[in-house]
């Protein structure tokens, strides 16, 4: 294109500088769109893997070795639920699964503590020795009454031992960036007797 003898005008300069905006906003919009998806794949990943983690070892010990009996018991101690399950297993020892659960209000727990903060641990293993499977830590903020309320929670816990002797345990996670339910879903009949954990057993991942 050839410039006329007065040069570039103030109409072409405003022109130019608008299509820089443009092309330079939506390079921007199209980053930032990706770096979201990266962080949210990132979340997905790491409550996948812990999902699996702990959903495998519990399913090792109740379908490898055998599930011979369960007792569940729930308390509230103030904010805070606790969710226990003793399990005596089919070589003589035992395990204990712990779901320790306080919700501070949001606007997704409306019902929750407006004086504590979110807190959230599982613990699982022989009762003298368990090991804590702390979620992971996926961000926090505070809500209006200065709680800590942290991005990824223990949302739902559903335990249940059935007349006919099924044990089913469901742990739902929640995080406001992930579309996925992700949970620790695991179904056992009690009083397991065969020794291949494909025979008949109703169990999942």
């Amino acid at each position: 294109m050839k410039l006329n003898n007065k040069g570039i005008t103030t109409i072409e300069v405003l022109i130019c500088f608008i299509l820089v905006v443009i092309i330079t906003v939506s390079m921007y919009a199209t980053i930032s769109s990706f770096n979201e998806r990266k962080i949210v794949e990132g979340y997905k990943e790491k409550v996948f893997d812990y999902k699996n983690l702990l959903t495998k070892d519990i399913q090792d010990d109740f379908i490898k070795i055998g599930l011979v009996h369960a007792k569940y018991e729930k308390s509230v101690v103030g904010d805070e639920t606790v969710h226990t399950i003793n399990c005596d297993l089919k070589d003589g020892s035992s395990r204990t699964l712990v779901v320790k659960q306080t919700l501070a209000k949001s606007s997704y727990h409306t019902e929750g503590s407006t004086t504590s903060d979110d807190e959230f641990m599982i613990l699982y293993g022989p009762s003298d020795d368990m090991i804590e499977y702390p979620i992971p830590d996926l961000g926090s903020y505070k809500n209006s009454y200065g709680n800590t309320v942290k991005d990824l929670e223990i949302d739902n816990v559903s335990i249940s031992i059935t007349e006919d002797d099924v044990l089913s345990i469901y742990v739902g996670f929640y995080h406001p960036d992930l579309e996925s339910k992700y949970a620790i879903n695991i179904v056992c009949p009690i009083d397991y007797t065969s020794t291949s954990p494909d025979s008949n057993s109703k169990w999942n991942y």
